[in-house]
């Protein structure tokens, strides 16, 4: 463990590409000075603790970067910014020894930030994760050092406050790491059910259009040709008379705010949506954006065994449905 994150449970995630063009220098170097802005002897340590791969490959601190390179990251938050346990109840849909599979509520964030430095879904797995641990160590002996090494986990994923649903999150670095990968190598499966104004033409489709932060509010974001390539399937599940659709949607890329930003890109913005959706007053009908994490699927980094979860649909995104009146009234609901 670092010297500043000696009780840490949760890692956060950085991924960099080097240029084309760069200049062949140390890694150590590359990474304090032109990505991550930590002093060298920081990084440092993070390669020696095994944090760092570069092109799947564990480096040495003088490695040399060249362009094209793809630097991976895992980083223990700093002391100052260590989430404490909270007693935060989870809605657990599996879990082993390696990973923990999750339905995420409506306006829970996932991890701390300024203005929510508490009760968040990592304060909440820190706590069930403390929780284990204390019921491990009953009845062993006081100097089993095993015992006494703290869980730590990483986050793999996210999902915006006001979206709800499944999300993973790995107990290992091993784990993390191998999830990870299959997040970056699109074998991971994410199905979404997304509630959109307007009545799209087409029962199918796939909305291409890049993605990058947008130049007038850099919270937000918006298709740009200069973007992040980012894609986007969806399925019409249903239409209602009030001239809603009701959408599964597959994402292909995982791009911050994707849906959200494809389908205000399509002229269909999501229900409830206070940043992406229409400005008129039928949101105030909508308790949040419409947009929950329906179905995730992903290989097990253990037993290479393929598992399937499906996050039902929360009490708020049920009576938003229930209030619809269906185009098709012998449609099936969700």
């Amino acid at each position: 463990m670092t010297e500043e994150d000696p009780n840490s449970n949760i890692l956060s995630y950085r991924e960099f590409l080097v240029p084309r063009g760069e200049q062949p220098k140390r890694l150590d170097i590359y990474l304090s000075k032109n990505c991550l802005g930590f002093t060298r002897s920081r990084v440092q340590r993070l390669l020696e603790e095994k944090l760092v791969t570069i092109n799947d490959i564990y480096p040495a601190s003088s490695h040399k970067v060249r362009g094209g390179d793809r630097i991976r990251v895992l980083i223990p938050p700093p002391r100052s910014q260590t989430a404490q346990p909270e007693n935060i109840r989870l809605e657990i849909l599996y879990e082993d020894e390696d990973l923990i599979v999750i339905s995420k509520p409506p306006g829970l964030v996932v991890h701390p930030a300024p203005g929510h430095s508490s009760g968040t879904l990592v304060n909440g797995l820190l706590f069930h994760f403390q929780s284990q641990g204390d019921e491990q160590k009953k009845g062993e002996p006081e100097e089993d050092e095993e015992a006494e090494r703290p869980l730590r986990a990483g986050l793999v994923h996210r999902l915006d406050q006001d979206t709800s649903g499944v999300m993973v999150v790995g107990k290992t670095e091993s784990v993390v790491l191998d999830l990870m990968n299959q997040f970056k190598d699109r074998s991971v499966s994410k199905k979404y059910l997304a509630l959109v104004k307007g009545i799209l033409p087409k029962k199918r489709g796939e909305i291409n259009a890049p993605i990058g932060r947008s130049t007038h509010d850099r919270k937000k974001f918006t298709v740009r040709q200069d973007g992040k390539p980012s894609v986007t399937r969806y399925r019409v599940l249903e239409t209602y008379h009030e001239n809603y659709s009701l959408l599964e949607v597959t994402l292909l890329t995982g791009r911050t705010h994707q849906i959200r930003v494809h389908f205000r890109y399509l002229g269909f913005p999501l229900l409830g949506d206070a940043v992406y959706g229409s400005k008129g007053t039928e949101n105030k009908n909508f308790p949040r954006q419409m947009l929950h994490a329906w179905k995730l699927s992903f290989q097990h980094p253990s037993s290479n065994s393929k598992m399937e979860f499906e996050a039902p649909l929360p009490p708020d995104f049920v009576s938003a449905l229930e209030r619809l009146t269906p185009s098709l009234p012998s449609a099936p609901r969700i």
